[in-house]
């Protein structure tokens, strides 16, 4: 792995960790899930302009009409993506989320395979994914929490959800890999239309939702949550989009359930008062086969024809 992917390795995962802590006590502070997404946005939109500006980044600010289409569905699969993401976890779980989130690479690797011209995955590499669902599962079930979250509504959002996040895997590293552009370029595309949308949504939202009252509502201190939460968003943005041009599907979904795992890990450490060294042991193994996932070659690449690859 170069030395550049290694660093958004790292920038992912840190931010991915931090995101959901800084997240959590903002929509606490300032319970608007959906302001407070549209504020993110136009940060990391603001955030890219101000580098292109001042020299720090080239950035082309308005891509060629086939660039827009695409990433304007990219903008619509991220939406549908987080949305999918609050009603699971609302009628599901995070347990739920978190066994479902461990299993999606089998399919991510099938589609990278059938759409993506990747490889299959090798012996190593679907050991760990095995593994990694494995580890997952029984931390899960060791928490004895998980029949609690079956009835009819949390069915179907586990079904919707796991097609919509298995087709944002494809797809948006589809339209990366077909129309190049640097990360900040992908980053602004994606974030300005996916404010365009969020905006529209909002209009057409009650007035107790408009973005005054939720100010009115808010500290010191929970505007001091949200700039986090808008610096930390944007960064992770940045991340996310540099790697998904530089991994293949498979790999960044891997990467995202060892963010997942690594954060779980860290509140069992620093914040539950109970611990289980099981448990911990199950989430410490999960971050470690994750990372273990080897990237499949592309299809016809010296790698891939290379005896014993």
């Amino acid at each position: 792995m170069e030395p550049r992917v290694k660093m958004l390795v790292a920038l992912y995962c840190i931010g991915s960790s931090a995101m959901l802590v800084i997240n959590k006590g903002a929509v606490t502070l300032m319970p608007q899930p959906l302001v407070l997404l549209a504020l993110q946005l136009f940060a990391t939109c603001l955030l890219a302009i101000g580098l292109h500006l001042s020299g720090s980044a080239v950035i082309k600010l308005v891509p060629r009409r086939d660039v827009a289409r695409g990433y304007f569905a990219v903008a619509v699969v991220f939406l549908a993506t987080l949305y999918s993401n609050m009603m699971i976890l609302e009628e599901a779980g995070v347990e739920m989320f978190i066994v479902l989130r461990s299993c999606t690479p089998f399919a991510v690797c099938i589609l990278d395979f059938a759409f993506l011209g990747r490889e299959l995955p090798n012996l190593r590499s679907a050991f760990s994914l095995v593994a990694t669902f494995c580890c997952c599962s029984g931390y899960i079930m060791l928490k004895e929490t998980l029949g609690n979250s079956w009835n009819s509504d949390s069915i179907f959002w586990c079904c919707v959800w796991y097609a919509i996040f298995v087709f944002d895997q494809i797809f948006i590293k589809l339209i990366v890999d077909r129309f190049p552009a640097n990360g900040w370029e992908r980053t602004l595309y994606q974030n300005a239309f996916a404010l365009g949308l969020a905006a529209t949504w909002m209009a057409m939202r009650p007035p107790e939702l408009t973005i005054p009252n939720s100010i009115e509502s808010g500290t010191v201190f929970a505007a001091s949550m949200v700039f986090a939460s808008c610096i930390c968003g944007a960064v992770l943005s940045y991340a996310v989009m540099s790697l998904r041009g530089e991994v293949s599907a498979t790999m960044f979904t891997m990467l995202g359930i060892g963010c997942k795992m690594f954060s779980i890990l860290l509140n069992e450490i620093f914040i539950n008062t109970e611990r289980h060294f099981t448990q911990l042991g199950l989430v410490a193994l999960a971050i470690l086969t994750s990372a273990s996932y080897e990237q499949a070659p592309k299809r016809g690449s010296s790698k891939s024809l290379a005896p014993g690859a």
